[in-house]
């Protein structure tokens, strides 16, 4: 069963004067997503690796040209390696596109 913490429930661990517990403190980071962010050059219609190390699976996958305009991607977990790696790919060639990824 999923437990969900709410930003009330997770600002009251740490009200003035409180000390939060080691579970109280585990479930603050653990509701937070984790976040990871490269810089790549992509060719047209090739795929691109990204071994991001989250030890979990990437949920969100945000690609962001260098003028800030968000861009689109086609993108899939690694099936040898889900949890630490995702293929990018786009029908568009692009220098320096920063590629950011949420874990779930």
């Amino acid at each position: 069963m999923a437990v969900i913490f709410n930003r009330v429930t997770l600002k009251s661990y740490f009200d003035s004067g409180d000390a939060p517990s080691s579970s109280q403190f585990r479930a603050f980071i653990d509701a937070m997503a984790m976040k990871y962010t490269e810089v790549v050059t992509m060719a047209s219609n090739t795929d691109t690796t990204i071994t991001h190390s989250f030890g979990e699976e990437v949920g969100i996958v945000q690609a962001v040209d260098t003028d800030g305009i968000a861009v689109g991607v086609n993108w899939r977990l690694d099936s040898l390696d889900p949890t630490n790696k995702v293929i990018i790919n786009s029908g568009k060639a692009y220098s320096d596109l920063s590629i950011t990824m949420l874990t779930k």
